[in-house]
């Protein structure tokens, strides 16, 4: 298998390879994702030399963003302990391509779904996530009949819309959890989505922290109980500079996966603007109708509109380099900007680069990726993650 999806990989970039590789943006049909290699590259480098140098650091990248294997390579070879992922698809794409350490971050229900963990769980080291002691069962059932046992963590409950166990009933549902047989407790997880809302790094720092301890309590609680806590696995990108930095639960790894390619929207929270913009999408202006507005060939279909954190919140893109917009309207396949003034800066058949406000949804509207260093197209990545579920 993982030499099927490799030879699909190297056909596909040689396809593409043929017409576009060394030619400017200027010749990519439109609208198309764009990353910027060395914008990335810093991005990647600017994590990975934090967690090398800072002691009690875990990074554990979460890929339901970029959605490429080499990418998730890259962050292994830099350090990272292993990926989190939440689509089981993706999960079993991932581990076709080599990468073996991949923690699900999301509850498997239904025994189709189940036979496929325990596959996957005979390939690759994986951990699952649960919450219910009877799916936990279940899923124990079918782990049997596959003559083989499937790591998993319990989720930690944060708040309304998310799944887990209060961490203050957390103690007994996983001493029961311990006695079904074929499944093996590996750790907690959780993703405390509320922080992003806190734009300033204290006060997301105080919040986190109190998260921590309260995590810090029931891990100690186990062990005292005799139940060992391999992995505890509880931040993402806006407290990648946070979650290390606690006094007394260390080693807890950061599920940070945004910042690979940022947006503008993380750019509000304190602390992750040092991550640059590496995904833009490419679109080209259709039509003038008014000395004031530009209609762009690029959409919802090609660039999501709503806020990175805040999803009921429709915000639209920014335009690279283009100051004086009073408003964006995105269609589906296309947008229209409005300048506070005329502006006679972009004409017909001119390009601009849109700055996503969500880059995690943006990238799975495409199938391919247009990688370029400096304007000039230097690879094609073939987006085979988009859709996997």
């Amino acid at each position: 298998m993982l030499i099927f999806f490799n030879d699909f990989l190297k056909m596909g970039e040689k396809m593409l390879e043929s017409s576009i590789i060394g030619k400017s943006i200027e010749e990519i049909d439109t609208p198309a994702l764009l990353i910027d290699l060395d914008v990335m590259e810093k991005n990647l480098m600017t994590m990975a030399d934090f967690y090398s140098r800072t002691p009690g650091a875990a990074l554990r990248p979460h890929q339901k963003g970029h959605r490429l294997p080499l990418v998730g390579r890259k962050q292994i070879d830099a350090g990272a302990s292993g990926v989190s992922i939440t689509a089981l698809g993706l999960a079993e794409y991932y581990v076709s391509c080599g990468i073996e350490n991949i923690l699900i971050t999301n509850e498997v229900a239904g025994t189709n779904k189940m036979r496929r963990v325990c596959t996957l769980s005979t390939l690759a080291d994986v951990t699952v996530g649960v919450d219910n002691i009877e799916n936990a069962t279940h899923l124990g059932t079918i782990a049997r009949e596959h003559n083989t046992t499937v790591n998993v963590g319990v989720e930690l409950y944060m708040g309304t819309g998310t799944c887990g166990v209060q961490i203050a009933e957390a103690l007994p549902f996983i001493r029961e959890l311990t006695t079904i047989d074929h499944l093996n407790f590996n750790g907690l997880w959780w993703h405390q989505g509320s922080l992003a809302d806190i734009l300033g790094w204290e006060e997301r720092k105080e919040a986190h922290f109190k998260t921590l301890d309260d995590v810090a309590i029931l891990k100690d609680s186990l062990e005292d109980a005799g139940i060992d806590v391999p992995m505890v696995s509880g931040g993402f990108t806006c407290t990648w500079d946070i979650t290390p930095l606690h006094p007394h639960l260390k080693e807890v790894e950061v599920q940070a996966g945004s910042y690979v390619f940022s947006d503008w929207c993380s750019h509000e929270s304190e602390g992750l603007d040092i991550f640059d913009f590496a995904l833009t999408v490419l679109s080209r202006c259709i039509s003038r109708p008014k000395p004031d507005e530009a209609l762009l060939d690029a959409g919802m279909n090609a660039c999501s509109d709503e806020h990175t954190d805040s999803y009921r919140n429709v915000v639209g893109f920014k335009v690279k380099g283009m100051d004086g917009i009073s408003l964006v309207k995105q269609r589906e396949e296309l947008s229209m900007i409005k300048f506070k003034s005329p502006n006679t800066e972009i004409r017909v058949g001119d390009t601009v680069e849109l700055i996503p406000p969500h880059s995690d949804t943006t990238a799975k509207l495409h199938d391919t990726y247009y990688c370029v260093r400096r304007g000039v197209v230097e690879v094609v990545w073939p987006n085979y993650g988009r859709g996997l579920v």
